[in-house]
Formats: C-alpha cells, sequence, structure tokens
C-alpha cells in the first residue's frame, strides 16, 4: 500500500470539502510509469542496444589492455549458485583469511568477518559485478571483510526489468548466507549490503524482501536513485567545468527500461523513499551523495526522512541521526568512485579522497 508522503497531497478545496461532507474521500490515486509513444520506444530501444554494445567492448578493451594492472584486484574464486545459475557472483576473502584457520578444541573456524554483498550499478541496464572489483578487494584485503558482489539479470526485458532485479539479488543473497563455505567464516551479526547508482536502489529494495529484512544489519547505497514518484526529484546539476548531469540524458532511457508500463510508482521496492524505516528496512543506513548529481537531493531527502528531521532543515553536507548517517561528497558528479580522471593531480586527489571515504565505511561498518 503507497504510503501517504509518496502520493499527492489533496489542495486547499478538497481539504475544505473533508470538513463539510462526513464521507471520507477517496485515497489519492498512487503515480503510474507512462509508455512513452511507439516513436519513443524505438529510439530509446535502439539506443540502449547500442549502448550495450559499446560499454561491452569498451570495457572488454579495458580488461584486455589493463590486465596485468587488474590482476591484483580479481576475486578468490567466482561461483553461480542454483537458484540463478546463468549469473555470476565474484567472491573476495580477506587476505588474512587462512584455510586452516581453526579452533583446535572445537574444530570451527576461530575468525569470523563480517560480511559485505555488493551490488553494480549501470542504470538497471548496463555492465556486471567486475566494475566493483577494486572496491571489493579494498574492502576484502584493507578491512577484512569477506566481500560478495552478486550480479542481476539486466533490462530492458524479460527478467530484467523491475521487479526481476530485487528478486534475483534477493534468491542469490539467500543463497549466499545458506553457503557452507561462507558460513563457518561469517559474522552472522555483520552482515551489510552496499551498491552504487541502480545498486544502491536495489540494496534497499533487496533489504525489504520478508526472507532477508531481519538478517540484514546495515546498508550503504551510494549516489542511490531512491524515487521514481518525482516528488523528491532534484534539479540536474551541471558541474563546475560545465559539464551537464550524466542522467539527464540516459535517466528517462534507463527508466523505460526498467520500468514496466503501469507500474505503481509508490512500490517501496521500486521508489524505496516510500518505505517504513520501522517496519521494512534495517535501522542502520549509510547514504552517500555527490555534489553534482540530481540524485542527491533524493537521497538526502530519504536520510533526513529516515532519521526523522525534517526536509528543509538546513543539516550541513554531513550528519548522522537515529542510526542514519549521511554524506554529500563535495565537487564530485555522478559515478565519480569509478570514473578516473585524466589530470593527473586530480586524479591524485580523487583517490585520496576516496580513500578516505571507504575507511568512514569499513569503520561505520564495523561498529
Amino acid at each position: 500500500m503507497p504510503h501517504l508522503s509518496c502520493v499527492h497531497a489533496l489542495g486547499p478545496s478538497q481539504a475544505s470539502g473533508l470538513a463539510s461532507s462526513p464521507s471520507p474521500s477517496p485515497a489519492p490515486t498512487p503515480p503510474k510509469y507512462q509508455r512513452p509513444s511507439s516513436f519513443t520506444r524505438v529510439r530509446f530501444l535502439l539506443k540502449i542496444w547500442l549502448m550495450k554494445g559499446m560499454a561491452t567492448l569498451f570495457f572488454k578493451t579495458i580488461r584486455l589492455v589493463h590486465a596485468r594492472q587488474l590482476r591484483g584486484f580479481l576475486p578468490n574464486y567466482t561461483k553461480c549458485y542454483p537458484v540463478r545459475p546463468t549469473l555470476e557472483n565474484r567472491i573476495f576473502l580477506p587476505k588474512a583469511y587462512t584455510s586452516t584457520d581453526t579452533d583446535t578444541d572445537t574444530n570451527t573456524k576461530s575468525t569470523k568477518y563480517p560480511l559485505l554483498i555488493t551490488i553494480h550499478g549501470g542504470g538497471f541496464v548496463l555492465c556486471d559485478p567486475t566494475m566493483d572489483d577494486e572496491f571489493n578487494r579494498l574492502f576484502a584485503d584493507t578491512y577484512s571483510f569477506i566481500v560478495v558482489g552478486v550480479n542481476y539479470h539486466k533490462a530492458p526485458g524479460g527478467t530484467g526489468t523491475f521487479p526481476g532485479p530485487v528478486h534475483d539479488i534477493g534468491a542469490i543473497v539467500e543463497s549466499i548466507l545458506s553457503d557452507s563455505s561462507l558460513s563457518a567464516i561469517v559474522d552472522t551479526a555483520n552482515i551489510s549490503l552496499a551498491g552504487f547508482s541502480a545498486g544502491g536502489n536495489l540494496s534497499l529494495a533487496v533489504a525489504q524482501l520478508p526472507a532477508l529484512k531481519d538478517k540484514i544489519r546495515s546498508i550503504i547505497p551510494v549516489y542511490p536513485v531512491v524515487d521514481f514518484t518525482g516528488q523528491h526529484k532534484g534539479a540536474f546539476r551541471t558541474s563546475p567545468d560545465g559539464k551537464p548531469d550524466l542522467l539527464k540524458d540516459l535517466g528517462p532511457l534507463f527508466n523505460w527500461a526498467y520500468i514496466p508500463p503501469d507500474t505503481d510508482l509508490s512500490n517501496t521496492l521500486l521508489s524505496p523513499i516510500c518505505a517504513d524505516r520501522k517496519t521494512q528496512l534495517p535501522q542502520r543506513i549509510f547514504f552517500i551523495g555527490a555534489e553534482y548529481d540530481s540524485l542527491c537531493h533524493e537521497a538526502e531527502v530519504m536520510a533526513k526522512k529516515f532519521a526523522g528531521l525534517e526536509e528543509a532543515s538546513d543539516t550541513g553536507p554531513q550528519w548522522e541521526e537515529n542510526g542514519i548517517k549521511w554524506r554529500m561528497v563535495p565537487d564530485v558528479t555522478h559515478a565519480w568512485t569509478h570514473q578516473p580522471l585524466k589530470n593527473p593531480e586530480a586524479e591524485k586527489k580523487r583517490k585520496k579522497d576516496l580513500e578516505g571515504l571507504y575507511r568512514e565505511m569499513a569503520d561505520w561498518l564495523r561498529r
């Protein structure tokens, strides 16, 4: 059922009518996704498949050219679970882990590691878990997490459209948690989800699933899309060097690919901002936004809503309240975590800033 905060409010004339009428007014109709025109759908479809082809070629080239450099970020192994046999997941074990690390008295693993399950971005359309290899390897080796980068079917069509990917990841996460090769070394009291962009949306959706919501301790959505109703959308933001907001042209394309016609846009698995924190999501969420990203506004609105703060309150770029943490990273755009800069000095600064951000994320997850 849609939450009142995510449907259209009553106007003054409707409100006065309620005062004089004994019968209740019908509930506001939840917003639904409207199918674009035939011409637009054809144009979107051609663009999507062109983007898919170009992205596949680009990443294959990058992996070939930089194979030696990327070797250090590879997972310990990959695994497909029977629930989704075509989706390969990437498993990273901490550098400190050894298979012989066993308590001799109980014949059980003496060291337990927190588990971080990561969900890659790409507008629900592009990419795969290899996108996050560097991040995942860092969290495994530097901060001693077991990290699993999970895969999901991509839009458009079939199980790649909403809510297919939510249930793909839900089924895979359940399999990970029951995987005997991992359960012996996982600290079951510290299981977390993290996701970038579309992956941030999916992390907030998956944590609501009945089989998982009581098992996930924390979530870190990084520059996530959280509101498809349009009620909390921020303005597109041009960066100081004049670059347009990355999602200005891509957003409508990705929305069309992922959301079936007539979908209730206030469905909490699609628009997590409409969820009830107390009953549907874990109590610890660390939202991270990018200053020059239109998604920054809606993520901050959701953070304030879940923390019990007024939307209009001036809380600054970083705060923590009632289990909710917010950080707006200044001077960066959407997907800056995965986009190296050409200028050597700027790239050096980006890496240093990311090092600090990732340390903050790891410390928060371990608290």
